[in-house]
C-alpha cells in the first residue's frame, strides 16, 4: 500500500494555482505516494491541522508546498519527533530551496521520492507576541524593519523587489538604536543581529558559510551599522562578490540567547512584532527528506 503523504498548500500564496496543485499531486503519485492535499484557509488552521497529524509513535510524512513562510507554518504545527518533513519550495525568496540545492518542482519531487532522511534543528523565539519557531533565521533590527515595511501591493506586483524598496525606505529613515545580545556568559552591543540556522540569506547570498539546518547549533551574527555607509560597506561585498560581511561571533548550541530592545523581529522572512526576545535551540527537532 502506498505511503500517505499529507500535502499542505497555501491557497493564499501568489504561487498557488490549481494547475500547479494537479502537477504536484500527480508527481507524488508517480513517486509511489498517496497524497492527501490540505488547503487551510489561515495560518492558524494550518498549524492546527499539522498538529493533529503528528504522532511520535508513527510519524507521518507531511509535505509543505510553498515559500519559506509556508514551511515555517508547518514546522510550527509539528511536535518534536512527531513527523517527517518534505518540502516543495515555491514563493518569493526560497532560502530553503537554495539551502538544499533544489531549483525546480521536479527536483523537489525527486528528493521526496529518493532522498534520505536527516535530522534537522530549529530555533524558537519568545517575545511579548508569543513563541514561534524558525527553520532558517531570526532577524532583529534593520532586515526585520524592511520585512515589516513591505507593502502588500508592491509584493504582489514586484516579488523580491518589494523587499528592496522597503529596505531603501529604511535606509532613508535611518535608525541608530543599539541592542544587546547575550547568552549569559558573553554579550555584544550592536545595531542589528541575525541568528541563523542556514548558510543562505535572501536567496542565493551566503551570509553564514558553515551554518546548516542539520547541525545542532545556531550562528549568531551581530552587525555594527552606526551609519548608512557602514551598512553599504557590509552589504555590497555580499551582494556583488558573495563575501560574508562578518564571521559568526559565536555558535549557540545550548542555553538561551537574550536580545534587548524593542526593534523589529522577523522569523523566516515574516514579521513577528518586536523585541525584546529570547531564543533557544531545539536540536534534532524532526526529520527532513532531502
Amino acid at each position: 500500500m502506498p505511503q500517505i503523504a499529507h500535502v499542505v498548500f497555501n491557497p493564499t500564496s501568489g504561487s498557488y494555482t490549481p494547475a500547479r496543485v494537479d502537477r504536484i499531486l500527480h508527481g507524488l503519485r508517480r513517486a509511489g505516494l498517496a497524497p492527501q492535499p490540505l488547503l487551510p484557509e489561515s495560518m492558524d488552521e494550518a498549524i492546527s491541522a499539522v498538529r493533529d497529524l503528528c504522532n511520535p509513535a508513527r510519524p507521518p510524512l507531511i509535505i509543505a508546498v510553498g515559500g519559506d513562510g509556508t514551511i515555517n507554518t508547518v514546522i510550527n504545527g509539528m511536535t518534536p519527533q512527531g513527523a517527517t518533513l518534505g518540502v516543495i519550495p515555491l514563493g518569493t525568496a526560497n532560502v530553503l530551496a537554495w539551502e538544499l540545492g533544489i531549483r525546480s518542482i521536479d527536483a523537489a519531487l525527486q528528493r521526496i521520492a529518493h532522498g534520505q532522511q536527516r535530522l534537522f534543528s530549529v530555533g524558537e523565539a519568545t517575545s511579548a507576541r508569543g513563541t514561534r519557531r524558525f527553520l532558517l533565521m531570526a532577524g532583529i533590527g534593520l532586515d526585520a524593519a524592511a520585512v515589516a515595511g513591505v507593502r502588500p501591493g508592491e509584493k504582489a506586483r514586484l516579488g523580491k523587489l518589494a523587499y528592496l524598496l522597503s529596505g531603501l525606505r529604511q535606509l532613508r529613515d535611518w535608525e541608530r538604536g543599539i541592542i544587546t545580545v547575550s547568552d549569559g556568559q558573553r554579550s555584544e552591543n550592536c545595531h542589528s543581529v541575525i541568528i541563523t540556522n542556514a548558510c543562505h540569506y535572501g536567496g542565493p547570498y551566503r551570509l553564514a558559510p558553515g551554518a546548516e539546518i542539520f547541525a545542532p547549533q545556531l550562528a549568531v551574527l551581530p552587525f555594527q551599522f552606526p551609519t548608512r555607509r557602514s551598512f553599504f560597506r557590509a552589504a555590497l561585498p555580499l551582494v556583488l562578490a558573495g563575501r560574508p560581511p562578518v564571521e559568526p561571533a559565536w555558535q549557540m548550541s545550548a542555553g538561551q540567547l537574550t536580545i534587548s530592545g524593542a526593534k523589529a523581529l522577523q522569523l523566516d522572512g515574516d514579521s513577528f512584532g518586536n523585541g525584546p526576545l529570547t531564543i533557544r535551540l531545539l536540536a534534532d527537532f524532526n526529520r527532513l527528506l532531502c
